[in-house]
């Protein structure tokens, strides 16, 4: 009888999920591992079904950053209605998780198990006969564990500092799929260090194209490179790496086009599939005030709907307006997650800011030129002309804001980064019940506490609060 292997490697990887989401002590982990060992990959085939779980793998990405960061605010009748992790969240509260558990550390983690079940898996003999989707199955796996890394290391490390980076706690470093095993907190030099090697090995062995935009391609991860090292402040190759994606696929959504509807109720078609500037597809979970969804409870800041132009078309599709109140609406997912994957206008925008920081002011003005003329009404944008480096910058770092305001925890990794720069560092402020709320520049709180489940069953060092 032929056995539907999707359908149980699926299962698998859901019981598995809930078992780290979950788990209390080292061994609830080990026994749902136990008790699902009879499904054990054989083929390629049955590797690249571990890797196109979309509940696993796709749909679990982390945007609590979003949470602490500037783009939105609660009102008051709102505030005590939402859940007590965005309560805490919202305000910077030293404790953030509830009953210790925090499922955007938990996911993550499950991805990198799943890909270093798939490596381990990989390095038994006879299973590279066929060599292109062997690459491209390995190059997949170490994708998923640098981004997987990279999205933790925003919200769970300090801020990259070459200065400190060999000191400074980074993340405990996974490489194989023994759960039995223990590993303690890196450095944050350390963890940077594999990302990027995971990133490099995934550019030699992925192909520039794949079925769909699920799969990570040779674009992709030179492109999650290029997001590594502009957090690294690396600028050289921030600019190189995005340069070498966009050299493969430039392709930009023009806002004109029918592809963006004010007649979805999301913007953008569903699912994202054919979206012509998506790289990589994934999508957020949870967290109610900054999902695009028409019963959020979020309202989206003032500062930063007025930052648009009034034939930036840009207002029109990425918010709803309710009177003199506006909603996050406009999402690459067209539905109502928060999309997290990896797109062009991104990519374009740490290009801009990596040839700016680099000297190359022309070059880095020509690519906020180039995507800002896809995003205004036909015929209206005016290029801009600059030559003064700190006004360049602040450009491109404002259309970061206005282009990515709730992608992924971009917005929480660009107040992170530039808080280190005097230019560019802002202090945050709350008003909940007549009580003000302050998150200031390099404050530790830009540092999110790791789950208590997690300290007790490791005995890993605690973040500092």
């Amino acid at each position: 009888m032929k056995i539907n292997m999707q359908i149980i490697y699926s299962a698998f990887l859901i019981v598995l999920v809930m078992a780290v989401a979950g788990c209390k002590k080292q061994n609830d982990w080990l026994d749902a591992k136990s008790q699902n060992s009879f499904v054990v990959p054989e083929t390629l085939k049955d590797y690249q079904a571990l890797l196109e779980n979309p509940i696993t793998v796709h749909n679990a990405f982390s945007i609590f950053g979003l949470v602490g960061a500037d783009n939105y605010y609660l009102r008051e009748s709102d505030f005590p209605g939402s859940a007590e992790d965005v309560r805490n969240g919202y305000i910077w509260r030293p404790s953030i998780w509830v009953d210790g558990n925090s499922p955007d550390w938990n996911s993550f983690f499950a991805i990198i198990e799943l890909s270093n079940i798939i490596l381990d898996g990989l390095s038994k003999k006879g299973l590279n006969n066929d060599q292109a989707t062997f690459n491209s199955i390995k190059g997949q796996a170490l994708f998923y564990r640098a981004i997987s890394y990279y999205n933790l290391s925003q919200l769970f490390c300090k801020t990259y500092d070459a200065g400190s980076a060999s000191s400074d706690l980074g993340l405990p470093i996974r490489l194989n799929s023994n759960v039995n095993i223990i590993y303690q907190r890196s450095s944050i030099e350390e963890t940077y260090k594999q990302m990027v090697a995971d990133t490099k090995a995934a550019i030699e062995l992925l192909p520039a194209t794949q079925v769909n935009n699920r799969r990570p391609t040779k674009i992709a991860a030179n492109a999650l490179l290029a997001k590594i090292y502009l957090c690294m402040e690396v600028y050289a190759e921030a600019e190189y790496y995005a340069s070498e994606s966009l050299k493969l696929n430039s392709t930009l959504l023009d806002f004109n086009s029918s592809y963006a509807s004010l007649n979805l109720t999301y913007r953008f078609a569903e699912a994202g599939i054919n979206h012509p500037e998506i790289l990589f597809y994934a999508q957020g979970v949870g967290y109610s005030p900054v999902i695009p969804h028409a019963f959020a409870n979020g309202r989206v800041s003032m500062t930063l709907i007025n930052l648009y132009n009034a034939n930036d078309l840009r207002k029109l599709f990425f918010f709803a307006s309710n009177g003199n109140e506006f909603q996050y609406r406009g999402t690459y997912t067209g539905n109502t997650s928060t999309f997290c994957g990896i797109a062009n206008n991104e990519v374009f925008l740490i290009s801009a800011e990596a040839k700016i920081r680099t000297g190359d002011i022309n070059g880095g003005v020509t690519d906020v030129n180039t995507l800002l003329s896809k995003r205004y009404k036909t015929g209206t944008f005016v290029p801009y002309t600059i030559t003064d480096g700190e006004l360049a910058l602040s450009l491109v770092l404002e259309e970061r804001r206005k282009e990515l305001p709730f992608v992924a925890n971009l917005r929480w990794e660009d107040l992170r980064r530039l808080n280190k720069d005097p230019r560019f560092k802002i202090t945050l402020t709350r008003q909940v019940a007549g009580v003000n709320y302050i998150l200031e520049p390099g404050s530790n709180k830009y540092v999110l506490p790791i789950p208590d489940n997690e300290i007790q069953i490791s005995g890993i060092s605690q973040n500092p609060r």
